[in-house]
């Protein structure tokens, strides 16, 4: 079975010595470009435009020049310009960005590509939290009101058993889909059920389950570990998840666009970046910066050969480190995922306020939950806090003050309540 294959040398490559692992990195890397280029209108325009041939790339730090790519020209070449000749996209996996950016993209993996992301989730990442694939888990997410739940269950199930193949049927029992359609409280019965062992989910859907939790009483969910994704996750609220559920959060960074990107294993020091898989770059105006500043993530994936990612723009900001993780994995640390640009805010001095900065210091404001905040100006940010008839009072003023203290003291901060539904 070929996913199982690769669970071994995913498992391996993560030891690979540094030099080991940047001499199979820069081996993929020549050849997703030589590949690309020959296969990929898109690309053999971008290098042509700079007079660039795949055999002018030797080492990762030649990445660089080569110009960015964006997703609107990607999803601008769909399907002709940007999937690569020789493969069917109907034989292809076929998954839909969130839409953040410009709306939802179709995006297509080979099933070489998928096997490795399944595997890279399900076994890597899994495994370096200190789990088994084979612990029960519950994973949270959100349906629509009255949509269909067997359309949702069947793609689910059609792509696991495309990955797995026969192994499939012992994950079997293992993992539990539930799906918030009107409020947490409808999925609480499934999960107390259930008894999973690890619960997967945004830290949003989480929070909602902790404070359903709170309000009936509840004590009988006791999982080993959370595990959050496609989010921001700032430290208050993991603290609160923390204090929440009684166990430990794993988060880790990934996009539809590029796959799994990096994560958290159980000395939770950093995100460990899938060297293997990817080339993470964090750049400001065109130019990397140094390990402990804030830049624009870009992604090359090393083996997406159906729908290549090449100095991919995926549009959030992020921090390196410059230090490797006790655990002895040499993977590059991606220090901090801090949010996507469009909803950072611009104070009048010029600075860019990251969305973790921001949610760091409102959710770390006593009896802060529910809020929402919006830049009506650059002189001018609202900040609306839903609150419930059991919540405890917030400090209007120690809240102002502390989000005065990054956004600066020209910056209008209005404050008011609403009701929390």
């Amino acid at each position: 079975l070929r996913v199982l294959w690769y669970c071994y040398e995913l498992s391996r490559n993560q030891w690979l010595k540094p030099a080991e692992l940047k001499k199979l990195q820069e081996k993929r890397l020549k050849a997703i470009l030589r590949h690309a280029y020959e296969n990929v209108p898109l690309y053999h325009e971008k290098f042509d435009s700079v007079g660039i041939k795949p055999t002018d790339i030797r080492t990762v730090e030649d990445l660089s020049k080569l110009p960015f790519t964006a997703k609107q020209e990607v999803w601008n070449g769909m399907p002709d310009q940007s999937i690569a000749k020789g493969y069917n996209i109907n034989e292809c996996v076929k998954i839909s960005t969130s839409g953040t950016t410009g709306g939802p993209m179709p995006i297509y993996y080979d099933k070489r590509f998928w096997d490795y992301f399944v595997a890279t989730h399900y076994h890597r990442m899994i495994r370096a939290m200190g789990f088994s694939p084979w612990d029960k888990t519950v994973k949270i997410s959100y349906r629509m009101p009255g949509a269909g739940e067997r359309s949702y269950e069947l793609k689910r199930k059609s792509r696991g058993r495309q990955a797995f193949g026969p192994a499939f049927s012992l994950l079997r029992g293992r993992y539990k889909h539930v799906y918030i359609s009107h409020g947490a409280d409808e999925i609480l019965p499934d999960i107390i059920k259930y008894q999973p062992k690890i619960i997967e989910s945004n830290p949003s859907y989480l929070r909602l389950v902790a404070e359903a939790m709170a309000d009936k009483g509840i004590e009988k969910i006791h999982p080993k570990a959370l595990e959050t994704s496609t989010e921001v996750l700032d430290e208050p609220t993991r603290r609160f998840l923390e204090s929440s559920f009684k166990c430990k959060v794993f988060d880790h960074y990934a996009t539809w666009d590029t796959g799994l990107i990096a994560w958290e294993c159980s000395r939770r020091e950093g995100y460990h970046i899938d060297a293997d898989l990817c080339i993470v770059e964090i750049v400001r105006n065109g130019e990397p910066v140094e390990p402990h500043e804030r830049g624009e993530i870009v992604v090359t994936s090393l083996l997406s050969y159906a729908m290549p990612v090449i100095r991919y723009r995926v549009g959030d900001l992020g921090i390196l480190d410059d230090e490797q993780c006790s655990c002895g994995r040499s993977f590059l640390l991606l220090k901090s995922v801090e949010g996507r640009i469009v909803d950072c805010l611009s104070p009048p001095d010029g600075r860019i306020v990251s969305p973790k900065t921001i949610m760091t210091v409102v959710q770390g404001t006593p009896g802060v939950s529910r809020y929402q905040v919006v830049q009506e100006s650059r002189n001018k940010v609202t900040i609306e806090l839903m609150r419930g008839k059991n919540d405890p009072e917030v400090s209007i003023d120690e809240l102002t003050a502390r989000c005065r203290e990054v956004l600066g003291e020209d910056v209008e901060i209005e404050v008011f309540l609403g009701d929390r539904k």
